[in-house]
């Protein structure tokens, strides 16, 4: 009988044993069947596609910025043999990339080209290399994620294609860590997210206690004051203005993007208002720049619209532009990290020390005399 009871326990603890290790571990880690350095190495993308990679990876193709910033992120730059146009085109974000073979627009890849460059001058395709793509995505009714990379590929052999986003904030530190099991860059994936979370919990503890302050976030300049576009509940902005102490006018919507008019934001009466700026540049030219006053053509317009004197934000010159770049993707707490500044001025916060540490991370150089919100910040 003890003998029959202990072989039942071992059972029941070997079943249990099997089943955590074919789950998605509480603490973000994967299943043991991806583990670095045992090939074949099987693993689920962001698509929900099984991909297998065959040996070591040793060369990487992006088709995003994105992707491109993660392997970045990872160390692991030197991997990369080709790029998508924009990649090329913000080579002041990836100076060590602009030299890569082009492969093509992001949204429409030459295919031929993949398979030159993975082929090289062998006989056959090394399968040694890895396309970083999009998990989902479509361009004037065509796709250009994964399965449809894939499925342009497909002459070709011994050419894996992953889809991560490396982007919103729910899935990217798993992401980065999948990527680190891929590459064998573990270490430097836990670098990143640490240091990500260290600077999150920063401005959590900085704002505790401070008043919440209602905010309107501008998501891009406008065509018309009857098409404005903001953000709702579940969009990476909302959560960073709830971080950064902030109430999001929209923040109710169920939409992550929300279209909406300038009498809806009038009775909203935000406290702030923030707009995003794209540029081809990395930040502006400190003031008095062309490309500040740039910014304050936008500010301006802002300021201008009718009916805004009844507007908290516009009565007490609460209106800032900021770069783009910094309010997305793996370095999105650096965004985080200005408008907790400017929402709550006496926080002890340094977003330019944040984002010198997080270029640091990319290997890349701060660009001094550059400004990444209108009005600068004032020295505290």
């Amino acid at each position: 009988m003890r003998t029959y009871s202990i072989s039942a326990l071992l059972i029941l603890i070997l079943a249990a044993l099997m089943l955590c290790s074919s789950v998605h571990a509480a603490d973000g880690s994967f299943s043991s069947n991806v583990t670095a350095g045992k090939y074949p190495m099987t693993f689920t993308d962001s698509a929900d596609r099984n991909v297998t990679i065959q040996m070591p990876i040793e060369r990487i193709i992006v088709l995003s910025t994105d992707a491109a910033e993660a392997v970045e992120l990872m160390g692991a730059e030197d991997m990369i043999v080709g790029v998508s146009d924009t990649v090329q085109k913000y080579s002041w974000t990836f100076p060590n990339l602009k030299k890569k073979a082009l492969v093509g627009k992001w949204s429409a890849p030459d295919y031929e080209t993949i398979g030159q460059i993975a082929k090289g001058n062998e006989d056959s395709i090394t399968p040694n290399i890895l396309v970083l793509g999009y998990p989902s995505g479509k361009m004037a009714g065509k796709s250009y994620a994964v399965d449809a990379v894939e499925a342009g590929l497909k002459p070709f052999k011994n050419i894996p294609v992953a889809g991560f986003s490396f982007y919103k904030a729910d899935s990217l530190d798993e992401e980065l860590r999948k990527l680190g099991q891929i590459l064998n860059k573990e270490d430097k994936a836990q670098e990143y997210i640490a240091w990500k979370s260290s600077k999150r919990e920063a401005i959590a503890s900085t704002v505790k206690g401070e008043s919440l302050v209602k905010v309107y976030f501008e998501s891009a300049q406008p065509k018309g004051l009857g098409e404005l576009k903001s953000n709702g509940a579940g969009a990476d902005i909302d959560r960073s203005i709830r971080l950064a102490g902030g109430i999001n006018v929209f923040g109710s919507s169920k939409e992550e993007t929300v279209t909406t008019d300038w009498e809806t934001v009038i009775k909203e009466n935000p406290d702030i208002i923030f707009q995003a700026k794209a540029d081809d540049m990395m930040g502006w030219r400190a003031f008095p720049s062309s490309e500040t006053a740039a910014a304050q053509k936008a500010r301006d317009e802002i300021m201008s619209r009718a009916g805004g004197s009844a507007v908290n934000a516009i009565k007490n010159d609460k209106i800032w532009i900021l770069y783009r770049k910094i309010l997305y993707g793996p370095g999105s707490v650096i965004g985080a990290t200005y408008m907790a500044k400017l929402m709550h001025p006496e926080a002890d916060l340094d977003p330019e020390g944040a984002y010198k540490e997080y270029l640091d991370l990319l290997g890349v150089d701060y660009p001094e005399g550059r400004t990444f919100v209108y009005p600068e910040l004032e020295s505290d």
